[in-house]
């Protein structure tokens, strides 16, 4: 029985040491590991103009049925992604339009052309 006992520890203390091994290899890639998030460089578009400006230009694209976000037809994703890429201020030193303001502005719009 301590033999068995003896054995077992040693096939344990070799697993150990296995686990250990890759645990060391994993190690070293991840400190040389370039992430994603680090390779990609989020590019805005700053447009100077109305809110109404902003509209008048993209109103064809959201009236039209010629794109999807995530497989859906949704005005609120479509913004969503729009304001990761867009950020409209007013004037040059003005705040940028936040998102609310855009979704609320948008489906106003749509509300009020519904049929053109």
């Amino acid at each position: 029985m301590a033999q068995d006992l003896k054995n077992e520890c040693v096939q344990l203390e070799k697993g150990l040491h296995e686990v250990v091994k890759q645990c060391n290899n994993l190690n070293r890639l991840l400190e040389h590991a370039v992430w994603e998030e680090d390779m990609v460089v989020e590019e805005t578009i700053l447009f100077n103009g109305s809110l109404d400006e902003f509209l008048e230009l993209i109103a064809p694209l959201i009236r039209s049925r010629k794109w999807t976000v995530n497989d859906r037809h949704e005005v609120k994703p479509f913004l969503r992604s729009l304001d990761s890429i867009f950020h409209i201020r007013h004037g040059n030193e003005g705040e940028v339009l936040a998102l609310g303001t855009l979704v609320n502005a948008v489906l106003d719009y749509l509300s009020v052309h519904r049929d053109d």
